[in-house]
């Protein structure tokens, strides 16, 4: 049986995280080396990286010739692998299409009986189910017994149930990174003295513990942490410097310092075998220390990321659930500046019940950063609504999102706020603030990175404008953006409270 499995056109994600270059597809690769594992036929295809269209799309299924096409699925790009179901459905009816990813497994249900072309979803990881279903297919077998699967039968949804997470992440192989034109990747990182090195990513664990309510990470791949034992992890990186050339890695992990005993032994082997490299990755600040940071500046950490996501207290623990003394950042950033590796702090504007003093608040936690550190790097973001999170059901209770809102539809999208051209075919949630406020959040969160606006994005946005109301929210980015352009710091703010301590 042959399997084709694509990356669609559009890639993964939206335009504001596209700025870094492309990395390598890590899910659909790690399902590619499964497959050949298994002695089963698999072509892969990043139409992203390729620049190919969809008729290019159709002419490579037509000239493989698969038996199954399959993709992983994301939010942001959930349209476009709704759509490669259907040119290859047009190619040949009797292809199986197959998607998964996360987007699939919280809204499974709604995308089997909103699309037709999508014969089987995948619930959660893949890597065990999916050859497994190929191995059944061929020799028609029932379907019914294959964990991890849900389908139609009889014009009935079939739900399997999840597939046993794979509890040892050692016993799977490397990402199958020979089936991509690596070459075409360009994802740079760049350093504090303007120079880029080549990257490569990589995930060595699974799972996060934590509730954050806009998150479906712990939905997805659950709470209880798994992960690659350091000297696997030690073997990839080894991997992708010899082969690839990588002079970086990201740590794509969620938490990479979940459990700080892992991570000095990681970092003990990095230092004990001279690797020539220098990483990133996101931490948990209340899960770490001066040693472990010593350490790992010593084996080579330049970028450190942490969410904060909200400024106020109350906003921080009882919606977020984030519950960290607000201490702990000025602390992280602190040692960042002691120590000599760049933080970057993750904000959210427009939360639930936030109300405009106190998302001043969240200004006044970054002029503290980078009052205590100038070298203190900040992302901030409006909140996204995901499907399967908790956030999903204020929203809906709220009337954010209207209760009959479907996920694969795009005609829905009307129905909710969406701007694609750089968040993605992803709602957006607003509650308290008005939109000219939650401007002025961002562009004065942003600083000078939100002084200018590129053609190219203001013709990205002319593209995907859908509504009257999607006008009026430009116009409101656009009014602070001139407002503030003209008066700068004369221009009004919310309120810059004394940060509680929680």
């Amino acid at each position: 049986m042959k399997v084709q499995l694509y990356v669609p056109p559009q890639g993964y994600v939206a335009q504001r995280w596209e700025e870094g270059g492309s990395m390598s597809p890590l899910g659909i690769l790690y399902l590619a080396a499964v497959l050949e594992e298994a002695g089963i036929g698999v072509d892969v295809v990043p139409a992203d990286v390729l620049r190919l269209n969809w008729k290019d799309v159709r002419k490579r299924i037509e000239d493989y010739g698969p038996d199954l096409v399959g993709g992983t699925t994301t939010s942001e790009n959930r349209f476009d692998s709704f759509r490669l179901a259907q040119v290859a459905k047009s190619v040949n009816s009797e292809i199986v299409t197959v998607l998964g990813g996360p987007h699939i497994s919280m809204a499974r249900e709604d995308t089997l009986l909103h699309v037709p072309d999508v014969d089987i979803i995948v619930l959660g990881e893949g890597e065990r189910t999916l050859p497994v279903l190929v191995r059944t297919l061929e020799r028609k077998g029932d379907l019914g017994k294959v964990p991890g699967l849900m389908f139609r039968r009889n014009g009935d949804i079939v739900d399997n149930g999840p597939c046993a997470r794979i509890e040892d992440l050692d016993s799977l192989p490397f990402p199958a990174r020979h089936l991509v034109p690596m070459e075409k990747y360009n994802f740079t990182i760049k350093m504090p003295d303007g120079t880029k090195l080549k990257a490569q990513n990589i995930i060595t664990s699974r799972g996060c513990p934590f509730d954050c309510y806009f998150c479906a990470t712990p939905i997805n791949w659950g709470r209880r942490m798994r992960g690659m034992s350091p000297e696997r992890v030690l073997e990839e990186m080894e991997h992708l410097i010899d082969r690839y050339g990588a002079e970086f890695i990201w740590f794509y992990d969620d938490t990479f310092n979940y459990n700080p005993e892992r991570v000095h032994a990681i970092m003990d082997l990095i230092l004990e075998r001279k690797l020539d490299i220098k990483f990133g990755n996101e931490f948990r600040i209340d899960a770490v220390d001066r040693p472990l940071l010593e350490k790992m500046v010593r084996a080579g950490l330049v970028w450190g990321h942490f969410g904060v996501e909200a400024g106020n207290v109350r906003v921080r623990r009882d919606v977020v659930h984030k519950r960290f003394d607000i201490e702990r950042a000025y602390e992280f950033v602190r040692l960042a500046g002691e120590l000599g590796f760049t933080p970057n702090a993750f904000l959210i504007y427009s939360h639930d019940t936030e109300t405009w003093e106190e998302a001043g608040e969240t200004l006044a936690i970054i002029d503290r950063m980078k009052d205590i550190n100038p070298d203190t790097q900040v992302a901030t973001a409006l909140l996204h609504i995901y499907p399967g999170t908790p956030l999903e059901a204020i929203a809906k209770e709220k009337g954010i999102i209207p209760g009959d809102f479907s996920w694969a539809r795009k005609k829905d999208m009307k129905r909710v706020v969406v701007l694609p051209a750089a968040q993605g075919h992803v709602p957006l949630f607003k509650d308290k603030l008005s939109w000219f406020q939650i401007a002025e959040l961002v562009f004065r969160g942003a600083g000078d990175q939100g002084s200018a606006f590129s053609w190219s994005k203001v013709k990205a946005v002319l593209r995907t404008i859908s509504s009257v109301r999607v006008v009026f929210i430009y116009t409101a980015f656009i009014f602070i953006w001139f407002k503030n352009k003209l008066f700068g710091k004369k221009s009004k703010r919310p309120p810059r409270p004394s940060i509680q301590i929680n």
